[in-house]
């Protein structure tokens, strides 16, 4: 029977429940995935969730072709601009592929209903987008990756305290700045409020000093090292099992 779909909350609760009810009265999730006619990849991902909400969470934030675009569209919904084609237009040319209809008008629905929301809506947060927004140069940021970072650390301590101390670190090493590092001003104001991953670098640094020390102040470099040790290693996998200790020898003395 083939009727109205129901709505995602619904149907992922009574997903949750089937699989439960079948999982307690002790089927395989092979047999429950055959009679549901589901993935077993699926089955195994409700069975592992206790509780819905999990699931729910998961459902409702997940990726969709507008999340990079969402500040964007906040913004300039609050600066008056409320007409779907022309928001669309402006998305498009910063890279949207999605339609106006399906998506940029269900997006903006909450909005001309008056339930605008207080907080600007970030995208879909990862860790490598995150952490990409960080080390990259503030210059080279777009704008719109510039307001979700600044979003993001407005809303939490964490990134912003992350933000920043990785930007000091990272314009150290770009600039060599060594008096820095030689007087632990970074190491030790990580120390005091730094989260725990930077307090990790921060004792690393000060543990191999003398080391970071010589990589900001000398010229010298070990990539010419590693670059004849990967060359070696390369001819060492195409001789194997080709040549005896001599030929490999000569072929890599002799190759440039």
């Amino acid at each position: 029977m083939h009727g109205r779909p129901r709505p995602l909350a619904a149907r992922t609760r009574e997903r949750h429940q089937q699989i439960h009810e079948r999982i307690e009265r002790g089927d395989s999730l092979r047999a429950i995935a055959r009679e549901l006619r589901l993935s077993r990849g699926t089955v195994l991902r409700f069975a592992r969730a206790t509780d819905v909400e999990q699931l729910l969470v998961a459902a409702i934030h997940r990726p969709s072709v507008i999340d990079d675009y969402r500040l964007r569209l906040h913004h300039r919904w609050m600066e008056g601009c409320t007409n779907a084609a022309a928001l669309t237009r402006e998305i498009q040319q910063l890279g949207y592929r999605g339609d106006v209809n399906n998506t940029v008008r269900r997006h903006l629905r909450p909005y001309r209903t008056g339930t605008v929301p207080t907080d600007a809506p970030l995208p879909h947060l990862t860790v490598r987008r995150v952490t990409d927004w960080i080390m990259r140069r503030p210059e080279h940021l777009t704008e719109t990756d510039r307001k979700c970072l600044d979003e993001l650390c407005e809303r939490s301590p964490a990134p912003a305290t992350t933000t920043e101390y990785a930007r000091r670190l990272a314009a150290m090493v770009r600039e060599r700045r060594s008096e820095h590092l030689a007087l632990d001003v970074w190491p030790a104001d990580v120390r005091l409020d730094g989260p725990r991953e930077l307090r990790t670098l921060a004792a690393g640094i000060r543990r191999d000093r003398t080391a970071v020390l010589a990589a900001l102040t000398t010229t010298f470099t070990p990539g010419a090292v590693e670059g004849n040790v990967t060359r070696i290693k390369l001819l060492k996998r195409q001789m194997h099992r080709r040549a005896d200790f001599d030929l490999l020898r000569r072929r890599i003395l002799l190759s440039p």
